[in-house]
């Protein structure tokens, strides 16, 4: 009898807890559509040898067309970014772009050229580095829509590899990341808001 109420009780201890993880999967996965939000929901930066793996993710409260949109412009992100002192573009083609920037982060100059491939039937936009004395950088947006279609979750995996070593710190290299991730997620709201303008 006391083995079957042992064994009853562990039946419910383990139904309770898979019912708590399932309602705290849920929760988890609502606010991501819910409230206002800072530029980065969730990231994971992670640094072994000479390579680091990057995975941000952010929301912009707009459909996904409008951000497809925004996005398929990075020659213009000069106009919409607080540290992007110029954006040129080199050359367009197909659903191709390059484009030359030149941006301050950590309150240090940079000068890079990446190239932009829009695939907005995958919902991606795929990133690499032409250019850079400092990195080479791949990865690519993958873009999911809210249940309404209202609201857009953007999420940047990559990788970043120093091309050279440098005395920096493992921490200053993460802000810097992130510093470049809000700046382009300010710079896709504030294009989408642009297009709003017009």
């Amino acid at each position: 009898m006391k083995k079957a109420l042992w064994g009853l009780l562990a039946l419910l201890g383990v139904g309770l807890a898979f019912l708590g993880v399932r309602y705290y999967q849920l929760r988890t996965a609502a606010r991501l559509w819910e409230g206002p939000v800072p530029e980065i929901l969730s990231e994971k930066l992670d640094k072994q040898a000479d390579t680091m793996t990057i995975e941000f993710t952010s929301r912009i409260d707009a459909p996904m067309a409008a951000v497809l949109r925004a996005f398929s412009e990075p020659e213009r992100t000069a106009e919409f970014s607080s540290i992007v002192r110029y954006s040129k573009l080199l050359r367009s083609e197909d659903n191709r772009k390059v484009v030359e920037f030149e941006m301050v982060v950590l309150g240090q100059p940079q000068r890079f050229t990446l190239e932009f491939t829009f695939l907005p039937e995958e919902k991606r936009v795929v990133v690499k580095t032409i250019e850079n004395q400092l990195a080479d950088f791949s990865g690519e947006y993958h873009l999911a829509s809210s249940p309404d279609g209202a609201k857009t979750l953007l999420t940047y995996s990559g990788t970043s590899k120093d091309k050279v070593k440098l005395p920096v710190p493992l921490a200053l290299q993460k802000s810097a990341l992130r510093e470049t991730f809000v700046s382009t997620i300010q710079a896709l709201k504030k294009g989408v808001a642009a297009q709003r303008g017009t």
